[in-house]
């Protein structure tokens, strides 16, 4: 059983890589406050293969600093049934190994979350669709690919690499707003690499350090890319802590960031225009693993 948590506070508002302050001066800038939890639960089949499902749940505010509106969602994301299975049957006398995963990406999260705006300067409650950004799902279903591989260095070092893929074949959905809206329904991905160190002494302790990039494409790998999207990427150092005792795990990282960019999607590439998306300072991230 797997407990993951990440917090971010998404309010700096960029076009392409060049940050925009003169949003914020004015009052002007989106903001996302984001809590996104994680439970999995996975079954070893052998030692080369293993079950996994996995089920989000996100609780999330979009304040517009301009109408000093909130909205906010919470509730069930998209739930991930797959496996994975190691290369090399466990244990490696080599110490290193890659460890290769599968899994579907169910649309069990609502795409068309509604919201009564709080705090508005509107007198009124009214209720509206949240925006893209904070919706629990994106109403398509999914393939993800993902690897894991680490190769140990002479005592205590251990070199890791961790990636993600999320293949989003859907082109498109209507959103139910006001307005009608055709959403565009967006790969994503994650790649992340670095060095671990076993503390001496301090038994079941590591630390480590490791370059992360995450984002979204301006265009799938399978299928078109219509309707409206923010592709965009986020470079990071990750520092981070592991601890282990008996069958538990803890982790405990910070992602901060080094580069951002908020790149063209293929419908302002086509109109000429360039949006802008907000995005934060840090991504604070917590797991917690046990086995039985």
């Amino acid at each position: 059983m797997s407990f993951g948590y990440r917090w971010q506070d998404s309010f700096r508002p960029f076009i392409g890589d060049v940050e925009q302050p003169r949003s914020i001066l004015l009052g002007m800038h989106q903001q996302n406050k984001i809590h996104l939890f994680d439970v999995s639960l996975s079954y070893r089949l052998s030692r080369r293969w293993t079950l996994a499902i996995s089920a989000p749940v996100m609780d999330a505010d979009r304040i517009n600093h301009l109408t000093s509106g909130v909205t906010e969602s919470t509730g069930l994301g998209d739930v991930s049934l797959g496996g994975r299975f190691w290369i090399w049957r466990p244990p490696v006398e080599s110490r290193q190994n890659i460890q290769i995963g599968f899994a579907v990406k169910l649309p069990t999260g609502r795409p068309n979350v509604t919201s009564f705006i709080s705090g508005s300067i509107i007198p009124a409650p009214t209720p509206v669709t949240v925006d893209q950004s904070i919706q629990l799902g994106d109403s398509g279903t999914g393939i993800a690919i993902d690897y894991s591989a680490y190769k140990a260095l002479l005592r205590r070092f251990t070199l890791f690499s961790t990636g993600v893929y999320l293949f989003n074949p859907r082109n498109s959905y209507t959103a139910t707003t006001a307005v009608a809206r055709e959403l565009s329904v967006s790969d994503q991905y994650l790649v992340r690499g670095g060095i671990g160190y076993a503390v001496p002494k301090l038994h079941g302790v590591a630390l480590s350090v490791a370059a992360r990039d995450e984002g979204v494409p301006a265009r799938d790998v399978i299928g078109r890319e219509d309707g409206f999207r923010r592709p965009g990427y986020t470079v990071s150092v990750e520092p981070g802590l592991q601890l282990a005792r008996g069958r538990s795990m803890w982790s405990f990282s910070y992602a901060i960031p080094v580069y951002r960019n908020r790149t063209r999607s293929v419908a302002e590439v086509r109109s000429g225009r360039h949006g802008d998306a907000s995005f934060a300072d840090g991504i604070l991230m917590f797991g917690y693993s046990r086995s039985f």
